[in-house]
């Protein structure tokens, strides 16, 4: 049920209760006052019956009925009783004599019903002669006029309250068939059409700002779902290139094979391809989990840094490449191991790029609440506008030879964001990338500045570094 609907329905309940009530009250109010009339009229001739009476007039006189209601003189039906309750003397028009009613109060009317006639009647006392005298006449009047306003009442109603439906339903549509088009949009969107946007421009403060917040979230939604495409496409092709080079080794060596040496060449190069997947595969694991909730825990800068330069240092080794890492300590939010890995992705992605015998250099400061991180290497850089693209899963830099599927920058910033901090890329010639972290509640205080001492890890000796910390 539409909300249109529901506010028509609510307002004819509520009008249809409100005209009800008002109704009910001003109809009895009428048929009161005009019973109230009809009484007081009929009190007036009985008691001039009685007076009558009381002078000797036992038989009733050819005096006019009650006038009541500006409709008049009505028909007189009377009776006058004796002190045993029998009949003296009536009107004519009975048909048959009414028994004297003995319960009926005096000088007050009441409804009676006579020879199947409806009837108002009051009964009065004859002086203090024991005598009483009934005097009726039909209620004919006094119903048709109730009929008559309880019949403009309730066309009244009907009509008052399909009237209040009809401009609550109007008022209604007209109030949201902005909120209908952003629904009509909405839908749009969910079959697919990701052209949908909101267009019109309310005079209403809050729905402009639901109609921004919902083309905003479609522009957003188009560009995930872009993203989403583009890694798959890629991901898919970076998969296929190790499974065809595992496909043709296998092939090969069953079509020539003839010798234990053709065998192994085969299983060595199968091998090789089993781990480009493995890594490949670990590489889109740990993207996925870069992006889940931070872990709160501490751990120090230096220990994740020493982990990850020994990690890359048999790669540095081979590209004659030095690492120089200048003192400093600081501890941060985050896991060892995945800062550990952020690290070494950083320090792959520029070891990679420098150039034969060049440098990388690793530069830290500890401040207030934060400890910044920064890799610098001396290769082509990041040209200018490419800041973000270079973080997009895939994403390659300027050099078309570089090795990797170009998802170490797109993980190294999913950690940093894991631990409440963030990577950065600066443009100019010569990679530099700044790695924000924030520091742990947990530390106790300061790092100890006792001089530095030389880094002890497992690296060959053309990666130096020296690092300054706890101990």
């Amino acid at each position: 049920m539409s909300f249109r609907v529901r506010i028509a329905i609510v307002v004819f309940g509520l009008t249809a209760l409100t005209m009800g009530a008002a109704f009910g009250i001003v109809w009895e109010r009428f048929v009161a006052s005009q019973r109230a009339q009809l009484d007081e009229a009929l009190l007036d001739v009985a008691r001039q019956e009685a007076s009558d009476a009381l002078g000797g007039q036992l038989e009733f006189t050819d005096a006019p009925g009650p006038s009541a209601n500006a409709v008049g003189p009505l028909p007189k039906y009377g009776v006058l009783y004796g002190v045993n309750g029998v009949p003296l003397s009536t009107t004519n028009n009975f048909a048959s004599i009414p028994p004297m009613p003995r319960l009926a109060p005096y000088d007050a009317g009441m409804d009676i019903e006579h020879d199947g006639v409806p009837m108002r009647a009051v009964v009065v006392a004859v002086g203090s002669t024991g005598r009483r005298i009934l005097l009726a006449t039909p209620r004919h009047d006094l119903e048709e006029d109730a009929r008559i306003l309880g019949r403009a009442m309730a066309i009244a109603f009907a009509v008052g309250c399909a009237w209040a439906a009809a401009v609550a339903f109007g008022v209604a549509s007209w109030l949201t068939r902005e909120h209908r088009t952003l629904g009509v949009v909405a839908r749009r969107v969910a079959e697919g059409d990701t052209s949908a946007r909101v267009s019109f421009r309310s005079r209403d403060a809050d729905l402009r700002q639901l109609a921004d917040d919902l083309n905003v979230m479609i522009d957003q939604l188009v560009g995930l779902v872009a993203a989403q495409d583009r890694f798959i496409a890629h991901a898919a092709h970076e998969l296929r290139t190790p499974l065809t080079s595992l496909r043709i080794e296998l092939e090969h060596v069953l079509r020539t094979g003839r010798g234990r040496a053709d065998y192994e060449e085969a299983v060595r190069g199968a091998l090789e391809s089993s781990r480009a997947l493995t890594e490949l595969a670990d590489d889109l694991l740990q993207l996925a989990r870069a992006k889940t909730a931070p872990v709160e825990e501490a751990s120090l800068v230096e220990e994740a840094l020493t982990d990850a330069i020994a990690a890359v240092a048999p790669m540095g080794r081979g590209r004659d490449v030095r690492i120089l890492a200048s003192p400093f300590g600081g501890q941060v939010r985050g896991a060892r191991r995945s800062l550990a890995r952020l690290f070494r992705n950083l320090l792959e992605n520029a070891v990679r790029f420098s150039p034969q015998g060049g440098r990388v250099l690793v530069e830290g400061r500890v401040e207030e609440n934060r400890v910044v991180v920064e890799v610098t290497d001396a290769g082509p850089g990041v040209p200018t506008g490419d800041e973000e693209r270079i973080f997009a899963p895939f994403a390659r830099g300027v050099r078309d030879d570089a090795e990797g599927v170009g998802l170490g920058l797109a993980i190294a910033r999913g950690l940093a964001r894991s631990a409440a901090g963030d990577v950065i890329a600066r443009a100019g010639p010569g990679g530099r990338f700044e790695v924000e972290l924030t520091r742990s509640p947990l530390e106790a205080g300061p790092p100890e500045t006792d001089g530095a001492r030389p880094y002890t890890g497992a690296a060959p000796y053309r990666i130096e570094a020296t690092l300054r910390g706890p101990r």
